[in-house]
């Protein structure tokens, strides 16, 4: 094996390591979520109830706002979505990267056991269909992080290793991801807004 063949493999095996890590760290933080639920005061468990009563009772009652609550969502996750691309550019914002996946990856959990503890069985489809447009999410910030740190450790040996790195491709293709991730972020939104209320009220009216 030439040396450029090594070390691209090299690299490969690098990136390998680095999703395989940032995986076994949203496993554990989605486990974490999913068990966490159980040991809430019960307080906060009411708490729970009551909020998933309102939001079932406002789709049942045609009182769900669907351009509201796209226009919420569009702008919170696109503003982070960018903002975690913007951390990769800046190498220090690494860790908030992560930190942020492992939040997400506890909500998703968390949010897709609460409804099974709340209402037993019968919160299960709706459980299934409310965290639809949370998973989505979860793989954008997954992905976005890979890229992010990827590109972070790069730009670090490009700027205090002198290491030779083509620089501005790289920049061009996070850049072009972000504008996917985007799009796809923007789908899950109208997902979220609009069909997820229609599958829940269509699915759930007799469970719930």
């Amino acid at each position: 094996m030439d040396k450029s063949k090594y070390k691209n493999e090299y690299n490969k095996n690098k990136k390998r390591r680095l999703f395989k890590i940032l995986l076994i760290i949203t496993i554990i933080s989605i486990v974490m979520g999913v068990f966490y639920v159980a040991i809430i005061s019960k307080a906060d468990k009411n708490l729970l109830k009551n909020s998933f009563d309102q939001f079932f009772s406002s789709i049942k009652t045609n009182h769900y706002n669907q351009l509201e609550a796209f226009i919420k969502c569009f702008l919170s996750n696109v503003f982070l979505t960018f903002l975690i691309w913007i951390l990769g550019i800046s190498i220090i914002g690494t860790p908030v990267s992560i930190i942020y996946l492992i939040f997400k990856s506890f909500v998703f959990g968390f949010s897709l056991s609460s409804m099974i503890y709340t209402y037993g069985i019968r919160g299960i489809i709706p459980s299934l269909i409310y965290s639809l447009p949370l998973f989505i999410n979860l793989v954008i910030i997954f992905l976005l992080t890979f890229y992010s740190v990827n590109f972070s450790k790069k730009l670090y040996l490009f700027l205090f290793k002198k290491k030779d790195i083509p620089l501005t491709r790289m920049v061009h293709t996070y850049s072009k991801f972000l504008l996917f991730l985007l799009i796809i972020m923007t789908i899950s939104c109208i997902i979220s807004s609009y069909i997820i209320p229609i599958l829940i009220n269509v699915f759930t009216k007799k469970l719930i």
